[in-house]
């Protein structure tokens, strides 16, 4: 999984290269923050290419022919915004899949950190109050699906050693 990680950072380099933020810095840094928020390899690699779909020319198929795992794609769908959908129904749909949740969790709480921000403006306050929305809806699920998780391999062990 490291190898993969490596590869798709130097993949959202290339995408992301020359593209800026709203704040007129470099968007990669923002790739490079939400893919070290990730706390195993799986919300890493998918950190470093939650933008690259909509960013660039790449489809599913070229990920898909570049060697990178099913599950992967699967939650990479997920957390692609399509051009037709409404803010809502991403989210609904980026809560259909636990790591693709997780991952967007930590890209809402970087795009709402204000601590290099100088000035907002009304759309920046609105784009800011649905973010926190979609944050405080998706950590309570991403906090259950954790505890779920780590549920369910307490009972795996447990069941390994009564074997």
């Amino acid at each position: 999984m490291e190898k993969l990680l490596g590869k798709a950072v130097r993949l959202a380099a290339k995408v992301h290269q020359g593209q800026l933020d709203r704040f007129d810095q470099p968007f990669l840094l923002h790739v490079l923050r939400v893919a070290t928020k990730g706390r195993d390899a799986e919300e890493q690699v998918l950190g470093a290419l939650h933008d690259v779909l909509e960013r660039s020319e790449l489809t599913m198929a070229d990920l898909r022919e570049r060697g990178y795992p099913e599950k992967l794609l699967v939650a990479l769908d997920h957390i692609t915004r399509r051009s037709n959908e409404d803010y809502e129904s991403y989210i609904e749909r980026v809560a259909l899949n636990s790591l693709a949740l997780r991952v967007k969790v930590h890209d809402l709480a970087d795009k709402m950190d204000l601590r290099n921000v100088a000035e907002l403006n009304e759309a920046d306050l609105r784009r800011y109050n649905k973010q926190m929305a979609a944050y405080k809806k998706l950590k309570r699920l991403s906090s259950i699906t954790r505890a779920q998780m780590t549920l369910a391999v307490k009972q795996s062990k447990a069941e390994a050693r009564t074997k």
